[in-house]
């Protein structure tokens, strides 16, 4: 089994790829394949997925959090004791 492949991308992906590889070139200063940039690209989306998990569980953590404060119960605050406001003294 051979260690390459062919892989089918339109003109226009290979273009950018070209592109990338261009502008890492110039970073790096040193010669830098499509295989390099099509790597970095997937260490890139990895790492997006990683942090997007991460945000995510802290997301639910907070929402967690934020449901247990609205269903936690006051001492001494009973529904009588909210009055609805009446809006018709603004203005006056």
């Amino acid at each position: 089994m051979s260690k390459n492949t062919t892989i089918k991308v339109t003109k226009n992906t290979l273009k950018r790829l070209h592109r990338l590889v261009g502008e890492l070139t110039k970073q790096r200063g040193t010669r830098v394949t499509l295989e390099d940039a099509i790597i970095l690209l997937l260490e890139k989306n990895e790492s997006l997925e990683k942090k997007s998990s991460t945000f995510m569980s802290e997301i639910e953590k907070d929402r967690n959090s934020f449901l247990s404060l609205v269903e936690k119960k006051f001492i001494g605050a009973q529904p009588e004791d909210f009055k609805e406001y009446d809006f018709e003294d603004i203005g006056d």
